[in-house]
């Protein structure tokens, strides 16, 4: 470069240069903004504070975090998220535990992740467990053992299906109640009978007195509730009900209503109307119940049944599998005895056989968990969270399908 011929270079002071280093021509770095001290000291406390976090990760890490995660059937998402948070209080290590209450087809299908359902999936669970208030069903059952993997069905509590009404207590009549059967819900749920001052319902409660139209409240999409009530209609009046049975049915009449919630807000909102909900979730919420005519043709309500009484049928006629076989056919519904109740529900748990290539950690707490339930504390909790503890029997059950897993090496 050509320079002027005045040209002076500026030249530069790291070590301090008395009097040289105020000359006009020299760059000192011992002058500087305070920005730049500001920022030097931001740059300083950064590193400390990388430090420190790498610090805590090396903590965290050597103490252990843990995760466990499932999701299913609203219906016990209480009872899972206290015993969950019991967990958490008594282990010293880090856990992280969730369950995702979105009903126990989507349960069953983030279990199985068939390709063929979604394009995302890969046949690998995208969940540590699943949960459902009914089996597998056969087609899903059957895509996730042509994958190579196998599953078992962990009972761990009883529930019940009741239906529930708003009808005013002051149209009841005398008897102060409301009685129907089967083939009565038939015919409502499918819209043949309309009002509730249809001849039929009055044959059954000649003292009730109103007449208005019928609201008919049922669940969205993919619920282990509509699978129970539809599943029971079609076994007990199939005369009556045509619709089919399972978890999605295409209803000619009602209002849609998302999750137990949604079924109580519609009925506890709306005069005259009657929806099928879980009995606990209903009985919490303080919601009036329908009478329902059982096998032996007794009306009573779900209170007063005993929910356990089916399971015990069941058990005696060895209708239950094995644990790792195809359940899809397994019901409780309508079953001898002047106090059984007539939509008995099993709430499972849906688990891989083969958890070899699971992080030993998340093994080892969805063991505790399951064990956990099928103890005696959890027994006691599920019944706090109004479902009925299982018989011991089926109890032993579990254990025993719990010791066929294949467990991580380093477990």
């Amino acid at each position: 470069v050509t320079l002027p011929e005045d040209y002076l270079p500026f030249t530069v002071e790291t070590d301090t240069q008395v009097i040289t280093g105020q000359g006009i021509f020299v760059l000192s770095s011992k002058r500087e903004s305070f920005a730049t001290y500001e920022r030097k000291a931001i740059e300083e406390r950064l590193t400390a504070l990388v430090a420190e976090s790498e610090s805590l990760e090396t903590r965290v890490a050597a103490v252990g975090n843990k995760q466990m995660h499932g999701s299913g059937t609203t219906n016990p998402s209480r009872l899972f998220w206290e015993v969950m948070e019991l967990l958490e209080a008594r282990v010293k290590s880090n856990l992280v535990l969730s369950y995702r209450a979105v009903g126990s087809s989507t349960g069953q299908r983030e279990f199985v992740c068939d390709p063929t359902d979604y394009a995302e999936c890969n046949s690998e669970a995208l969940i540590d467990f699943g949960s459902g208030d009914i089996p597998m069903t056969a087609d899903r059952f059957n895509a996730l053992t042509a994958s190579g993997r196998q599953m078992l069905h962990i009972p761990f509590a009883l529930g019940a299906i009741g239906v529930w009404h708003s009808v005013p207590a002051t149209e009841l009549g005398a008897a102060g109640t409301l009685e129907l059967d089967a083939c009565l819900l038939a015919k409502i749920f499918s819209g043949q009978i309309t009002t509730w001052g249809d001849p039929q319902i009055k044959a059954l409660n000649p003292d009730l007195v109103s007449t208005a139209p019928i609201k008919v409240a049922h669940r969205k999409l993919g619920s282990s509730s509509t699978a129970g009530f539809t599943e029971y209609l079609s076994l007990k009046c199939p005369s009556d009900w045509t619709l089919g049975s399972g978890s999605t049915i295409n209803w000619p009449v009602g209002t849609e209503n998302e999750g137990s919630g949604g079924m109580t807000d519609y009925i506890k909102a709306n005069d005259y109307a009657i929806g099928y909900i879980d009995s606990g979730h209903a009985i919490d919420n303080d919601l009036v119940e329908v009478k329902l005519v059982n096998n032996d043709g007794v009306a009573l309500f779900s209170s007063d049944a005993d929910i356990g009484a089916a399971a015990t049928i069941a058990l005696a006629n060895n209708e239950f599998p094995a644990a790792d076989a195809d359940w899809s056919a397994v019901n409780l519904y309508d079953r001898p005895g002047n106090t059984t109740w007539p939509i008995t529900m099993v709430s499972y748990l849906y688990l891989d056989k083969n958890l070899s290539y699971q992080d030993p950690g998340t093994a080892a707490l969805l063991m505790a968990f399951v064990e956990f339930l099928l103890s005696e504390e959890g027994q006691v909790l599920a019944e706090e969270n109004l479902f009925d503890r299982l018989p011991p029997s089926l109890i032993q059950f579990g254990l025993d399908a719990l010791g066929t897993v294949t467990l991580p090496e380093d477990y």
